[in-house]
């Protein structure tokens, strides 16, 4: 009964002391949780480890920019249809600045784009031109050109009127009003030409078409042309030139057309006279016609007129 007795005491202890320990084991765990984190003076700042997190970078955007292409200077062949289906062939004068003014520049029944070879490369004032006299000193031959004024780059179109290759083989003039058509509308459309200043020029039968097809291509939204400059107009293309011009002489702002001309060739006389804003330039009582009326020693230099057609449209403008 001792032993017995002794045993359950024992037992009784053993639970008593167990229970204190834990206790005291869970006040241990308590007053450490209530204690502030603090850093070991012992340990350097550089080996002190830092939480480490990934940030989540901003989202770039990148615009993407076409870049503007200038074409080199030399003249590209450019073919091109009329609206009845008639290929015809140009040649390209592109301007050192893209988009750029572009002149077209239509040759008269004598001859074909050539006769304006040397007058486009002038024009474009890019380097190309090689002043080299010819014969008999005309149009043709580059080495009395007045110094290139133009106030900015100037790309330049040229093309042969159809059947004309070389010279005119017939007299086609509603064909030909079609090939003037078709010409303004491909340089409006030219890589690196300025749709909205489009000018044109021409002689003979090539200034009938330029004022024309200036004044076409206003009614249309192929582009603009603001002004036209002729050497000898007739209203030889079926479309009377007192009209086209009136149409471009009557806008606001009046666009200008400039008339060239011998008084001994009746019909450009009869053709250019009476129109009111028209300007106006005889070379007296000469007999030169078209092209021929660019020549050294004329006054007013029929080029430094061109230069100032274009400079005063483009400064309109």
């Amino acid at each position: 009964m001792g032993k017995l007795m002794n045993l359950l005491i024992g037992l009784l202890l053993a639970l008593t002391l167990s229970g204190c320990i834990a206790g005291a084991n869970e006040n241990k765990d308590s007053s450490d949780q209530d204690q502030p984190f603090t850093l070991d003076p012992s340990i350097p700042p550089s080996q002190i480890p830092v939480p480490s997190s990934t940030a989540t970078p901003t989202p770039t955007f990148t615009h993407t920019v076409t870049p503007v292409v200038v074409l080199d200077p030399e003249p590209i062949q450019i073919q091109f249809l009329t609206e009845d289906g008639v290929e015809l062939t140009g040649m390209y004068f592109p301007a050192d600045e893209n988009p750029a003014p572009v002149i077209v520049l239509m040759n008269w029944a004598r001859g074909d784009q050539i006769e304006w070879g040397e007058i486009a490369l002038w024009l474009q004032d890019r380097g190309k031109l090689e002043r080299k006299p010819d014969y008999n000193n005309s149009w043709k031959s580059s080495s009395w050109y007045p110094e290139n004024s133009i106030e900015g780059p100037l790309g330049v179109f040229t093309f042969n009127f159809r059947e004309c290759t070389g010279a005119c083989q017939a007299y086609l003039p509603a064909d030909w009003l079609l090939d003037a058509q078709a010409a303004i509308r491909t340089a409006a459309g030219l890589q690196g030409a300025d749709p909205d200043k489009i000018l044109t020029a021409g002689a003979s039968i090539g200034a009938d078409g330029a004022v024309d097809a200036c004044a076409w291509i206003n009614k249309t939204d192929f582009g603009k042309c603001l002004g036209s400059f002729g050497l000898s107009p007739a209203s030889l293309l079926t479309v009377s030139f007192e009209e086209a011009a009136g149409q471009l002489l009557s806008q606001q702002p009046t666009l200008p057309v400039y008339c060239l001309i011998g008084l001994r060739d009746d019909a450009s006389v009869e053709t250019c006279t009476d129109i009111p804003g028209l300007t106006l330039v005889d070379y007296g009582y000469i007999e030169n016609h078209g092209m021929e009326l660019i020549q050294p020693n004329q006054n007013p230099d029929p080029l430094d007129l061109l230069q100032e057609f274009i400079n005063t449209t483009l400064i309109k403008e």
